[in-house]
C-alpha cells in the first residue's frame, strides 16, 4: 500500500520562511550598556534632594561643552549657599566634586544642573547614568553657551525668560533689581547675580556672562576680586567673603548666611528689604 503524498501548502512555505528568519536573525552585540541600573521611577530618597535643588539659589560661574557629537558632555562650575565652588560633570555618569556626591549620593548640584541649567527631561534627571542618545537629546535642547564676542545689538532685550547666572525667572515688575549689558548683547541679569559674577572673575576685567564683552554699566557693581584668592575650606575654593556672606557654626555643621535673615530664609546678595523669591536660598544646606 502506497503512502499518500503530503501536499505542501502555501501556509507551510510561509511558516518555514518565518522559522528561517528567526534562526538567521543576527544578535545585537553593539547595544550600548548603561553604566548604572536604569531607574523606572525616582526613588523615595530622590524627592527631598530634588526639592532642595529647586528651592535653593545657585550661581553658575562657568559652562564648558566637551565630549563628541555622538556623546556630548558639559562641565558646569557653580556655587551656592555655602560659598564653596563645585564642578558638575554631565556625561554618561554624571558626577560632582561636592562631599555629598563623593560619599556616593546623588547630590542637589547635579539635579540643579540637569533640570534648571540644561532643561533635561524629568525621566533623565533622576537617572544615575545616561546613554549617548540621551545625552544627545539633553544637549540638543539645552540653552547654548555664548562665545566671546557674540554680541547681538546695543539695545536692551525684553525682560523675560531666565537669568543666565542663577537660571531663575526674571521679574519684569521688579526692574530695579535687574541690570543689563549696555556694551553689546542687551541681556538682562539679576543685579545680585551680576554682582556675584563680577566679584568672582579672575583679574580686573569684568565681562558680560552672556556675550563676554567688557561690562559697560554701573561701575559700583564691578568688584575686582580674584576668585583664586578665595579661602580654601576642606579642599574647596570658598568665595563666601566675596559674596558678602558671614560664617557661623550651627548644630555642629557649617552654614553660610547673609547679614539679614528673615522667616528662615537667607537674604541673598543685597536683596532689597529681604525680598523673598521662589528660588531664595534656604538655611538648610549640605
Amino acid at each position: 500500500m502506497k503512502r499518500k503524498a503530503y501536499e505542501i501548502t502555501e501556509e507551510d512555505v510561509s511558516y518555514q520562511a518565518e522559522k528561517e528568519r528567526k534562526v538567521n536573525k543576527p544578535k545585537v552585540t553593539n547595544e550600548e550598556k548603561r553604566l548604572r541600573r536604569f531607574r523606572p521611577k525616582p526613588p523615595q530618597s530622590f524627592h527631598e534632594i530634588y526639592d532642595r535643588a529647586l528651592s535653593q539659589r545657585f550661581y553658575v560661574l562657568n559652562r564648558v561643552r566637551g565630549g563628541t557629537q555622538d556623546c556630548p558632555e558639559e562641565d558646569v562650575e557653580m556655587t551656592g549657599s555655602t560659598g564653596n565652588i563645585y564642578t558638575v560633570h554631565v556625561g554618561k555618569q554624571p558626577r560632582c566634586t561636592c562631599p555629598h556626591h563623593e560619599k556616593g549620593h546623588q547630590c542637589k548640584h547635579i539635579l540643579y544642573v540637569m533640570k534648571q541649567v540644561l532643561n533635561a527631561p524629568f525621566d533623565l534627571v533622576y537617572q544615575l547614568a545616561l546613554l549617548s542618545t540621551e545625552l544627545q537629546t539633553i544637549f540638543a535642547s539645552a540653552p547654548p553657551i555664548s562665545a566671546p564676542g557674540q554680541a547681538e545689538s546695543d539695545k536692551r532685550k525684553p525682560i523675560d525668560g531666565d537669568c543666565p547666572i542663577c537660571y531663575c525667572e526674571l521679574d519684569e515688575k521688579n526692574q530695579e533689581s535687574i541690570v543689563w549689558c549696555a556694551a553689546a548683547c542687551g541681556q538682562n541679569i539679576h543685579e545680585e547675580c551680576f554682582r556675584m559674577w563680577a566679584q568672582t572673575k579672575a583679574g580686573g576685567k569684568v565681562t558680560c556672562p552672556m556675550c563676554r564683552s567688557a561690562w559697560k554699566g554701573d561701575e559700583k557693581l564691578v568688584a575686582r576680586v580674584q576668585k583664586d584668592k578665595g579661602a580654601v575650606e576642606e579642599g574647596y575654593v570658598n568665595i563666601a567673603d566675596q559674596l558678602g556672606m558671614s560664617r557661623a557654626i550651627h548644630d555642629g555643621m557649617e552654614s553660610i548666611r547673609d547679614v539679614e535673615t528673615q522667616t528662615g530664609r537667607v537674604t541673598v546678595l543685597g536683596m532689597e528689604g529681604g525680598e523673598d523669591r521662589s528660588c531664595a536660598v534656604q538655611t538648610r544646606n549640605e
